[in-house]
């Protein structure tokens, strides 16, 4: 009996996913690597759902929020109802990512919403994150040419193209933009940064939010989220996925 115990407990500790390689650098993140540990963190994510045989929607999101305990481990809250179903999942995954002393650039929270994928070769996947990061988005200022809202003239000139993308984001947030009722009534202000992909389709995705309140957070990445979909930059005459921040400023007068 008792070798049938340890066998079982064996098979378990084998089985279970091992995320120290991957995230071995978290101590030592840099500010500018911070939403790659993210992105990271969201891929595993998407690996465990898909490994557990869940077939995902085509527009299928998860949105919540991530913080770090005074043990240096991660937490994760999930807010959004239709997620809740991936909890147990992303619990696990959050909880096998080892602790670190990195919280000063990821903060007290940080909020997300990322789309889930399907993955035709799991192994295969899987693989590749273990590896070295070696695909991640440009930074908008390496492109050739840069996303736009709609298609404009400027595409061939980045500088009016920058300027002219900068004024497309500003009517957008505009637009968008929703003081949330608790934040004010609790005199809660503050700045969020919004980090954020344009895939190389032109997609918004994998949103995340740091700095201020997670009310103020949430917020950003409700407006972002809203984007429509987007002409994609270009780097060597290619599609290129890419990477941007924007500063929100929630001040009550």
């Amino acid at each position: 009996m008792k070798k049938f115990i340890f066998f079982i407990l064996f098979t378990c500790l084998a089985n279970a996913q091992d995320y120290s390689k991957l995230f071995n650098s978290l101590d030592s993140v840099q500010k500018s690597q911070a939403v790659d540990h993210l992105r990271k963190i969201k891929k595993l994510i998407n690996y465990e759902i898909i490994k557990n045989g869940i077939k995902v929607g085509e527009k299928e999101f998860i949105k919540g929020v991530l913080f770090i305990d005074n043990q240096g481990k991660f937490r994760v809250i999930i807010i959004d109802d239709n997620s809740k179903k991936y909890n147990d999942i992303i619990s696990n995954v959050i909880s096998n990512i080892p602790p670190s002393n990195c919280s000063k650039y990821f903060n007290e929270y940080t909020s997300f919403r990322f789309k889930l994928n399907e993955i035709s070769d799991l192994e295969n996947y899987y693989n590749e994150l273990m590896q070295e990061e070696k695909n991640n988005p440009q930074a908008i200022s390496e492109l050739n040419t840069y996303p736009a809202f709609k298609k404009s003239k400027f595409l061939d000139n980045k500088e009016k193209a920058l300027k002219s993308f900068n004024a497309s984001m500003s009517e957008h947030i505009k637009a968008n933009f929703n003081y949330p009722e608790k934040a004010m009534n609790d005199n809660i202000q503050g700045k969020t940064n919004v980090t954020f992909i344009i895939s190389n389709e032109g997609e918004v995705n994998e949103i995340y939010a740091c700095n201020a309140h997670p009310l103020l957070q949430l917020e950003g990445v409700r407006i972002i989220e809203l984007m429509p979909k987007m002409i994609p930059g270009s780097k060597n005459g290619k599609n290129v996925a890419i990477r941007y921040a924007q500063p929100l400023t929630f001040k009550m007068r």
